[in-house]
């Protein structure tokens, strides 16, 4: 993580470089994008798309080929390439980011259903695909490829782009930067597009390997189909746990189980002629199993760390404390007490802007805001305020979002003594405890 960490410093302060000179070339603003998003390979952006094209090259069966493989892929990346271009010319047209629409409980939770049914399709449990009047008419056009395969499968990566792509990463932020503050449509449209692309490549290279790899008829098949079956439901609970109405300790522990008990069989016996592969498959069933359990007793005790689930402490209490240091703030009006309060004592402001299915920030509240020696920075040399943007019709917090000029969260803005906004300072993203105390000492 602290290499995926530095790597999107890397790559934040990359994007600056190129921007800072006024993006004079075009082809050379696109050339970087198209780097960015190759380099964006290994992050929550990109990686819940892998099963997903994987499952729809698996679901092909007998009539996969390379070349099949590779248009349904591409198919899928143009699909989000499209959706990045329309964010991206909205936020040059408006300063608005499109996916902020689709973060709430109705879009998140159908999207995760239909993951949900992709896997159950995956499972044999039915057949997912277009009315055949409208395939018939889809094939006639294209004899080596089903039509309506290409058409929901663009579609699917159109969705996918407004879910998956909704991590706001400093990278994807510098670059939404640059159509807004050159308030040219096209521009961000073209930049985000090649960004998609860049990302897409690697979606392209998984799908023609798994053209290539998976066989393509016999009893291998079905377990690969129930394979990536497994990985789509791993998806939907990735997706569904952002939201926080179910404890995310709960869903994966559940998933654990389910997979360790229902597909690996774990608590199955082994025969005396048990192949390798049965025993290893056993082997690690144990292993999700025993961990799937943990989970659930952290869960049972409030905690939210996957990785230390039995850590002490418990994660409402945490959270109130990485929340201690900010005062909540809901209209313009409230604010400007704030500001009116930090003048009088001398001190400098913070606004933190979060959303309640912002992965990145409830990772920033259980690790930083948590920190001691960051609550007491806040406390002592700062009138630090919170505001919540989940919800885009909420006209009050939209206005201070609109007036701060913010188009993603987690991100953090600084006032100085004088009631000045210090832009240089602003900065969107996740900041260890100790980066982030040093920018708090800079900024003080």
């Amino acid at each position: 993580m602290k290499l995926f960490l530095r790597s999107g410093i890397l790559l934040f302060l990359f994007g600056g470089l190129l921007f800072g000179a006024e993006a004079s070339s075009t082809a050379g603003l696109l050339a970087g994008s198209f780097l960015s998003g190759l380099l964006l390979t290994f992050t929550p952006c990109v990686l819940p798309m892998v099963p997903i094209v994987s499952s729809i090259i698996a679901g092909q069966g007998e009539k996969l080929t390379k070349m099949r493989a590779f248009v349904l892929s591409l198919s899928y990346v143009l699909g989000t390439a499209v959706t990045y271009a329309v964010m991206g010319a909205l936020a040059g047209a408006t300063g608005e980011q499109l996916q902020a629409y689709f973060q709430n409980v109705w879009a998140i939770g159908i999207f995760s259903l239909i993951f949900v049914l992709m896997a159950l399709s995956m499972f044999g449990l039915f057949t997912i695909q277009l009315p055949a009047s409208i395939q018939s008419k889809l094939d006639a056009r294209s004899r080596s490829l089903k039509g309506g395969s290409v058409v929901m499968v663009f579609l699917l990566g159109m969705i996918s782009a407004l879910i998956l792509g909704a991590c706001v990463s400093p990278v994807l932020i510098s670059f939404l930067g640059v159509a807004i503050s050159a308030h040219d449509a096209v521009l961000g449209a073209l930049t985000m597009f090649a960004l998609a692309l860049g990302m897409g490549v690697p979606l392209i290279v998984v799908g023609l390997g798994a053209g290539t790899l998976i066989p393509k008829a016999g009893g291998w098949m079905e377990e690969v189909k129930h394979f990536f079956g497994i990985l789509l439901l791993g998806v939907a609970v990735f997706i569904f746990s952002e939201l926080g109405i179910i404890s995310e300790l709960l869903l994966w522990g559940l998933f654990l189980i389910g997979t360790a008990v229902l597909y690996l069989r774990a608590l199955e016996p082994l025969g005396t002629e048990s192949s390798a592969w049965r025993m290893f498959a056993k082997g690690i069933g144990v292993i999700l199993l025993i961990w799937g359990i943990i989970l659930l007793v952290g869960a049972a005790k409030n905690n939210d760390d996957i990785w230390h689930p039995l850590a002490g402490g418990y994660a409402v209490q945490g959270q109130q404390e990485s929340h201690s240091a900010f005062a909540e703030v809901h209209t313009m009006k409230e604010l400007e007490k704030k500001r009116k309060e930090a003048r009088k004592v001398g001190k400098p402001m913070i606004l933190f802007f979060y959303s309640d299915t912002c992965g990145i920030c409830k990772k920033m509240k259980a690790t930083t805001l948590k920190d001691r020696k960051v609550r007491k920075m806040l406390a002592d040399a700062f009138v630090a305020v919170r505001i919540n943007i989940t919800d885009p019709s909420n006209a009050a917090t939209m206005a201070i979002k609109r007036h701060y000029k913010v188009f993603g969260t987690p991100a953090f803005v600084f006032i100085d003594k004088d009631g000045k906004v210090v832009k240089e300072e602003m900065f969107y993203g996740y900041q260890s405890p100790e980066e982030f105390y040093d920018t708090l000492d800079f900024a003080r």
